[in-house]
């Protein structure tokens, strides 16, 4: 049993591991091409640049040996075809050609200090038939020093082989175009090919180490955090034409969204009650994981139910886009625990949503020492008197210590995670680095879950088919079901009262 787990999980994993590599490909397929171009130009300078002709002249001859040791009175030579002396031959080439000897009897025999070329010769097997060959950047010494070597050979190898004698086949010729002419165009294919290789090992490697996220059971699995709910992912065309936020104000689309935004009130709100807290700090482990959508959102649901809540924005490092909805002046946090301005000209109501808005206001150099004031917690302890709820939208906890601080401000607070964003080993971090600090959290919000990852039974998590009583009736003061003709069902304000 635990054998056909193993291999379950493996066949998951190996899926998986297919699925990060075609996410790789759609991601960082214009990197092959950019590599594969990258290569093609780089042989190709390198190819036309570095090219320097080399000419090649050849000439084919017969060796023949003699039974006469060419002492001096001897009547003459008789040469003749000997296959040992051929064999030798074959042997002894290289090293004769490559040594001094040779050199020094050709730089002798043409007036010049150095050989201009590199002499080859091959003996074709059995039989006594050689061509040699010289190569040089010019072609007249190519066919120079060929000549030469062919003329000073048979004295330099005579106390090897004895007395030999080159009878001429094709006598040395005088190169007209260089042998080494490059294909260009196969130099180019070479560096394309190297480049969409090097852009697919990136890619292997990319899904590889990838290690994100993706189901809930890998996180349960290495921290006791709990999925307190997995929000769908909302794709653009479902969003209202000219907004760029998701809001569950916008009616048309997104019903998984909005369903799963006042699930998750329910259960947040059950457990605030519980413990009679009123500030929730919603955190991340780093930008882009929908922390503040979720955070705006959730405050959109609490004030659908009555409830008067804030919404302040705890990242003093970046200036929000976001339109405020009312006051010409753009105070915020900041200007607030700067003295600049009194609490009352930072608050902003939103008269679509019905809920408060403290926006961050600039950016400040040292945001950590404004937070972490005696004024902060001034303020704080301000805002409670007069909100039902806080929601304090604090900045990603990876890289600043700003969630930590604004963190023993708040009762409890929820971690998002976004699915298939941010390694496993960074959210664990960062969530262990919170529990560190006393904060108490209700557990995390699963982010931009693909309605296909979801499976069956995805809706029915969410209460978009059923919520056990909670859909129909309102427990929490809101009966969510909508009745013919649009309109809402009836609003209970006051949390904790059954309608």
């Amino acid at each position: 049993m635990e054998d056909k787990r193993q291999e379950e999980e493996m066949e998951i994993d190996l899926l998986m591991l297919v699925q990060d590599v075609w996410k790789g490909v759609k991601k960082f397929w214009f990197l092959a091409v950019l590599l594969a171009l990258a290569g093609a130009a780089f042989m190709y300078l390198r190819s036309s640049r570095g090219y320097v002709p080399i000419y090649q002249s050849e000439a084919t001859f017969t060796v023949m040996t003699s039974t006469s040791d060419g002492q001096e009175g001897s009547a003459g030579y008789n040469f003749y075809y000997d296959t040992t002396t051929a064999g030798q031959l074959g042997t002894t080439f290289p090293y004769i050609l490559g040594s001094e000897l040779l050199t020094d009897a050709i730089c002798a025999d043409m007036g010049t200090e150095y050989v201009n070329g590199s002499i080859s010769a091959n003996v074709i097997q059995n039989s006594n038939m050689v061509t040699m060959a010289v190569v040089s950047a010019s072609p007249e010494d190519a066919r120079a020093v060929l000549e030469s070597a062919m003329k000073v050979y048979p004295d330099v190898a005579r106390f090897v082989l004895g007395n030999i004698q080159f009878n001429i086949i094709d006598p040395p010729s005088l190169p007209k175009e260089p042998y080494n002419i490059p294909s260009y165009t196969r130099q180019t294919a070479k560096g394309a090919l190297a480049g969409v290789a090097a852009g697919c090992l990136f890619i292997l490697l990319y899904a590889f180490f990838k290690r994100t996220v993706r189901k809930t059971e890998e996180l349960d699995a290495v921290t006791s955090l709990k999925c307190i709910s997995s929000l769908p992912e909302v794709r653009r065309r479902a969003r209202q034409r000219g907004k760029k936020e998701i809001s569950i104000l916008d009616e048309r689309g997104m019903s998984g969204y909005r369903e799963g935004i006042r699930s998750l009130y329910i259960r947040i709100a059950r457990e605030m009650e519980k413990k009679e807290a009123k500030v929730l700090l919603i955190t991340s482990t780093t930008a882009g994981e929908g922390k503040s959508t979720v955070a705006r959102n959730l405050a959109y649901a609490m004030a659908e139910t009555g409830q008067r809540v804030l919404l302040l924005d705890g990242d003093l490092r970046k200036k929000k886009d976001r339109k405020e909805a009312v006051g010409q002046e753009d105070y915020g946090l900041g200007h607030v625990l700067e003295g600049v301005c009194r609490t009352k000209q930072a608050l902003k109501k939103e008269e679509e949503s019905g809920i408060y808005h403290m926006p961050a206001g600039e950016s400040r150099k040292r945001p950590g020492s404004l937070l972490a004031s005696d004024t902060m917690e001034k303020l704080m302890r301000e805002l409670r008197g007069c909100m039902d709820y806080i929601i304090v939208d604090a900045p990603p906890c990876e890289l600043f210590e700003d969630a930590f601080v604004l963190e023993r401000y708040a009762d409890t607070a929820v971690f998002v995670v976004r699915y298939d964003y941010v390694q496993r080993y960074r959210v664990l971090e960062c969530v262990t680095s919170l529990s560190e600090s006393g904060s108490s959290l209700l557990g995390y919000v699963f982010s931009g879950v693909p309605v296909r990852e979801a499976g069956y039974g995805y809706y029915g998590y969410y209460g978009y088919g059923n919520y056990g009583g909670y859909h129909r009736y309102g427990r929490y003061g809101y009966g969510y079901g909508e009745e013919k003709g649009g309109r809402r069902g009836k609003r209970d304000r006051n949390i904790g009262q059954e309608v």
